[in-house]
C-alpha cells in the first residue's frame, strides 16, 4: 500500500527538484494545470488521482506556486507473509476494526482503502538577472500518515546564461501509525503483538547540480543529491511469515517487520535534451542510487517529442533494476533465532522493471490538453508474488492567463 503511495504522493525530499521548476515562470501572468491520473494494478491496487496546480508572478521579480492533490486508493496489497491455506487474522488499513480475514491464499493479501491530501507551496524570488532562491513547503495527510516539510534552493547562472548551479537543502518531519493510532513492536508476534503510540521519521536532503548549455539545441544536467532518514523506518502494516523445512507456513506464525532506524541515500542524476533539425525533442536521462540498506538501481528513461500537425506525440520507455536490501527474506525458517532486522516487503526485493507508454498533446481553447497512456511491469527475485502489472492513464489541461 505504501509502494502506490510514496509513487504518487508529493515527496517532500523532492521539493528542491520542485524548486528548480517553480524557478522557471511563466511568460504570462499566471497558469493554471489540472489533470485526473488512473492507476491499476492487475488484481491489486486501484488509484483515482486529481492533482491541480496555479502559478502566478508576483511582480516582476517573484513568483508564487500552488498545487493540491487528492487521492483515493483501494485493493489488495501483499502484507509480505506468505500464502497459506489457514484463516488468518492480521491488521490491515481497510476494515474499521484494524483486522481482515480472509481465506485460501489471499490472506497474503491485505485489502485496505485509504484517501489522501495533500498540498505544495513554491515560491521564487529573482534577486538579479542571474541568481535565484527558491522555497518550497508541503503537507500531505492521509489516515495513517502524515508529512510535514519545507526547502530551500539556489540557482546561480553565468553572465552568458550557457552555465548554471544549484544548491538546495530540504527536510520533512512524517508521523507513520496503524488505523488505531499506533504502530507494532518490531518482531512481535501478530498474536501477541505490542503496540506502541505512533512513530515519527525525520528526512534530510542536500542537491548540488549543473545545468550546461552545450549548444543552441543541447542541454545537459548533472545532480548529486545525498540523504538521511532516521526515526521509525518500518510500515506498521508489513509481516513475515515463518516456515517448517517444507516452506510452509506454521499455522499461523506471522511477525511484524524490523527495518533499521537510520537510513543514509544517495543519487547521482544526470540528463540530456537534444532538439533535432526537424524540431523533434530527444529527452534522455540515467540515474544511479545506492543506499546503506545495499540496495543499488539503475533508471533508465527516454523520451522522444514528436511533432505532428499541430500538438505532439511523446513516446516513453523507463528501464529500473534494483538490488535486494540486505535485510530483505521471503521468510524465516522455525527454530532460528531472529535477527535483528529483516522484512519481507516486496518493494525491498531484488526488482525490474519496463514501463512503456506515450503522451499526446494538442491545442484546446488557447491551452494544451494532455492525454498519457502507460504500462508497468515488475518482476521480483524472492517475494511471494513474483510479478505486478499496471496501466496508467492520465489526461491533464494547461492553459496560461495574461
Amino acid at each position: 500500500m505504501k509502494s502506490i503511495r510514496n509513487k504518487l504522493a508529493i515527496a517532500t525530499c523532492t521539493l528542491l527538484s520542485q524548486g528548480i521548476q517553480y524557478a522557471s515562470a511563466a511568460d504570462s501572468s499566471w497558469s493554471s494545470d489540472t489533470s485526473y491520473l488512473y492507476y491499476s494494478e492487475t488484481d491489486r491496487v486501484t488509484v483515482h488521482k486529481i492533482i491541480t496546480n496555479a502559478t502566478a508572478a508576483l511582480g516582476d521579480d517573484n513568483t508564487l506556486s500552488l498545487e493540491a492533490v487528492y487521492d483515493t486508493i483501494t485493493g489488495a496489497t501483499p502484507t509480505g507473509a506468505i500464502k497459506s491455506l489457514n484463516t488468518v487474522s492480521s491488521t490491515s488499513p481497510s476494515s474499521g476494526d484494524g483486522v481482515t480475514r480472509e481465506q485460501s491464499d489471499t490472506n497474503a493479501l491485505a485489502l485496505f482503502d485509504d484517501t489522501r491530501l495533500g498540498v505544495n507551496m513554491g515560491w521564487t524570488h529573482q534577486h538579479n538577472r542571474t541568481f535565484r532562491v527558491n522555497y518550497g513547503a508541503s503537507v500531505s495527510v492521509e489516515r495513517d500518515y502524515e508529512a510535514y516539510g519545507g526547502s530551500l534552493s539556489f540557482d546561480k547562472e553565468t553572465a552568458d546564461r550557457n552555465l548554471s548551479f544549484t544548491a538546495g537543502v530540504a527536510t520533512s518531519y512524517d508521523t507513520v501509525f496503524q488505523r488505531s493510532g499506533k504502530t507494532p513492536k518490531p518482531l512481535s508476534s501478530i498474536k501477541e503483538a505490542k503496540f506502541y503510540e505512533a512513530g515519527n521519521k525525520r528526512a534530510f536532503e542536500g542537491i548540488l547540480g549543473i545545468t550546461r548549455t552545450i549548444n543552441r539545441r543541447t542541454i545537459a544536467q548533472l545532480h548529486y543529491t545525498v540523504g538521511s532518514l532516521e526515526g521509525y523506518l518500518n510500515d506498521p502494516y508489513k509481516l513475515i511469515s515463518i516456515t517448517d523445512s517444507d516452506g510452509r507456513e506454521k499455522t499461523p506464525f506471522r511477525y511484524y517487520e524490523s527495518r533499521p532506524s537510520q537510513r543514509l541515500r544517495q543519487t547521482i542524476f544526470g540528463a540530456l535534451a537534444h532538439r533535432l533539425e526537424n524540431s523533434d525533442t530527444i529527452h534522455l536521462s540515467y540515474r544511479y542510487y545506492w543506499d546503506d540498506w545495499d540496495i543499488i538501481s539503475h533508471t533508465l528513461d527516454y523520451r522522444h517529442r514528436k511533432n505532428i500537425a499541430s500538438g505532439y506525440l511523446e513516446p516513453h520507455l523507463r528501464l529500473y533494476h534494483q538490488t535486494a536490501a540486505g535485510f530483505f527474506r521471503h521468510s524465516l525458517k522455525h527454530g532460528q533465532p531472529l535477527p535483528e532486522y529483516v522484512s519481507a516487503d516486496y518493494r525491498l526485493d531484488e526488482m525490474s522493471s519496463v514501463t512503456v507508454g506515450a503522451r499526446y498533446g494538442l491545442p484546446v481553447w488557447e491551452g494544451t490538453l494532455r492525454f498519457r497512456l502507460e504500462y508497468l511491469y515488475q518482476s521480483f527475485t524472492e517475494a511471494e508474488y513474483e510479478t505486478n502489472e499496471a496501466l496508467i492513464f492520465q489526461v491533464s489541461y494547461k492553459k496560461a492567463f495574461d
